[in-house]
């Protein structure tokens, strides 16, 4: 270990209280959709960035999204809630267009998974963040650390991308 190398360290969270985060991920996602106990469920994030420049001042907005996320993988279907920093208020599910997706990919560094919509859709895609959260999360609901999920839910990205490739797709590089 060098002089400026650091060692890197495991999240810190409360495992009691992620536990019942865990659940209450799954009661919120079941009383959305029909049929939500056919589906693994797991916390994403998206943000996004706007930026304009003002008469005086120049303003940089952050948005933050939360979702408990549902997939399944017999039909390759991926229900996105929306809910907030508490899990208590949620919308309806929204359902990711897979017929459309023509690309997958992710960043092992940030915990995001990439699915690329094609060009003639109207949107670029979804950026999923999927790392989970520590007891330190300065936003979001705090002590969710889900490393079996994220690992269960890339196996699926990977079964997909090997679907998208019987398609005749060219992908981008996998890293894991």
């Amino acid at each position: 270990m060098g002089l400026f190398s650091k060692k890197t360290k495991a999240p810190e969270y409360d495992p009691a209280d992620c536990e019942a985060k865990k659940k209450r991920l799954r009661e919120i996602f079941n009383e959305v959709v029909e049929d939500g106990d056919s589906y693994e469920v797991l916390y994403a994030s998206m943000n996004s960035s706007k930026f304009e420049r003002g008469f005086i001042f120049d303003t940089n907005t952050t948005t933050f999204y939360f979702y408990v996320m549902g997939y399944r993988r017999s039909d390759f279907r991926i229900a996105l809630i929306q809910v907030d920093s508490a899990l208590e208020n949620h919308s309806e599910a929204a359902f990711i267009d897979m017929d459309s997706v023509v690309n997958v990919s992710y960043d092992p560094k940030i915990s995001k998974a990439c699915l690329e919509y094609r060009k003639d859709y109207g949107s670029y895609g979804e950026l999923l963040g999927i790392g989970g959260t520590s007891s330190k999360t300065m936003y979001g609901p705090k002590n969710i650390y889900q490393p079996e999920e994220r690992e269960r839910f890339l196996d699926f990205l990977e079964t997909f991308r090997s679907h998208l490739e019987q398609k005749g797709y060219k992908l981008d590089k996998w890293k894991r």
